[in-house]
């Protein structure tokens, strides 16, 4: 059979911006967000990474699609402000350090704007409809934190396994995107709401990474994990060595603060979104199989991930070339809503020098000392040239056993009963757990 492909997309805010160059470097600049989707039989989508599935499942290109975050208007229907009454009753809170800084509703509002043929389609109706138009489309699944329940919530195209899994109404898409992306505390006022339900962005449950999720529902739906192949990519991450005592001070590492009340409050809002995909890449990776855990390259799960992080030349640890030392200082403490426009840029620099390989890509093991890949690739040639082999040995496959090369024209068929009267793939749902 054809390998099940799964494609993840982390959370990240403006930062996501890396993903549409990503998906630029895998495809020509005019691919369609439609075409993109076909080459997947799943897509798992966080916060700023589902607000670029809504780009895909809108069917814009992708040279277009990067205008949702490279333009200054489009960016701010994202981070809409919080309206001046809230400032003022908001100020209390900038004694412990943070006051939400953007309006949940208005991002909703914005996110319509954003998608104005599927923005408003419920879950259920998308792929049926991008079937009609491109004559395949895979499932999709949107996290979210239920902020009553205090437990990760997935939205989704298909139906739950196992059966029986708690359900709630049908979103449409800018509800799901906007319920995803709801960084609570330090950036969005209050919880997205879909009917009686409130939530937060899904990094609180644990997925800013989506990859480990997408492969269990995989696994679930029931797809063999030897047929699994997934390409995850990140929205940047920023890794340093920790200062020590008789290190001086410099822009490659991190200095130890001593713990404050206030200053703890403030580490703990930051963390909330601040997820380092590390664990969720390497354990996903280790879930498909021994053969995928031994190999250092070669295993099914291709990650892309700028590392805003030192290089160690001639036992010195130096910043990578692409970037300024000033551009360093910068994406080191850019936080992820990062809105004007000079501060985009540097994310724009920082992903055209991770394209180019003078940035480190986040392996999906990594040495603690030196920073090292254990397994994965440390350049995003490297990774790219992985995951084209394997959409390779993919048609090789199916060309060896009388099939054309191309990809099937739905998903696979779930296996298991279906509740009478109900499509296998029209049974959005979510799930806590």
């Amino acid at each position: 059979m054809s390998k099940f492909r799964i494609l993840s997309l982390d959370g990240g805010g403006s930062w996501a911006l890396i993903q549409v160059m990503a998906l630029q470097a895998l495809y020509p600049k005019d691919t369609t967000g439609h075409a993109v989707l076909k080459d997947f039989d799943l897509v798992a989508a966080n916060s700023g990474g589902s607000i670029v599935l809504g780009g895909l499942i809108e069917n814009l290109k992708l040279r277009d699609l990067q205008g949702y975050f490279l333009d200054e208007s489009r960016r701010r229907l994202i981070f809409p402000p919080v309206s001046p009454a809230e400032k003022v009753e908001f100020e209390i809170y900038k004694l412990l350090g943070f006051s939400p800084r953007y309006s949940t509703y208005d991002k909703w509002s914005g996110l319509t704007t954003l998608l104005p043929n599927f923005g408003s389609m419920s879950m259920s109706d998308i792929q049926d409809r991008i079937e009609s138009l491109a004559g395949s489309c895979p499932r999709f699944m949107i996290c979210a934190f239920d902020y009553d329940r205090k437990g990760a919530a997935f939205f989704r195209s298909y139906p739950a396994k196992p059966e029986g899994s708690a359900s709630a109404s049908d979103p449409t898409l800018s509800q799901a995107i906007n319920a995803s992306s709801t960084a609570p505390v330090r950036y969005f006022d209050m919880p997205a709401e879909i009917d009686q339900s409130r939530y937060w962005d899904g990094a609180v449950g644990g997925y800013n990474n989506p990859v480990l999720c997408a492969v269990i529902d995989a696994l679930a739906l029931p797809v063999p994990r030897e047929d699994i192949q997934v390409l995850s990519i990140g929205t940047g991450s920023v890794r340093l060595r920790i200062a020590q005592e008789d290190d001086e001070r410099s822009s490659v590492t991190q200095q130890r603060k001593p713990p404050t009340v206030r200053a703890d409050i403030k580490l703990l809002a930051e963390c909330i979104v601040d997820d380092p995909p590390d664990a969720a890449s390497y354990h996903a990776h280790v879930v498909l199989g021994p053969a995928s855990a031994r190999a250092p390259t070669s295993g099914s799960i291709i990650r892309l991930n700028p590392m805003v992080q030192p290089v160690e030349r001639d036992d010195e640890w130096v910043i990578p070339d692409g970037l300024t030392e000033t551009d360093f200082y910068d994406l080191t403490r850019l936080e992820m809503d990062a809105v004007e426009q000079e501060d985009v840029e540097k994310i724009f620099k920082l992903g055209a020098a991770w394209l180019s390989d003078k940035v480190v890509n986040q392996p999906i093991c990594h040495r603690f000392d030196d920073f090292g890949c254990i397994i994965g690739h440390a350049k995003f040639s490297q990774a790219m040239a992985a995951w084209q082999k394997l959409k390779q040995m993919d048609r090789m496959e199916r060309a060896s056993n009388g099939l054309n090369g191309s990809r099937p024209a739905s998903p696979p068929p779930m296996n298991g009963a279906v509740p009478e009267g109900a499509s296998a793939l029209k049974m959005p749902s979510i799930e806590w757990f």
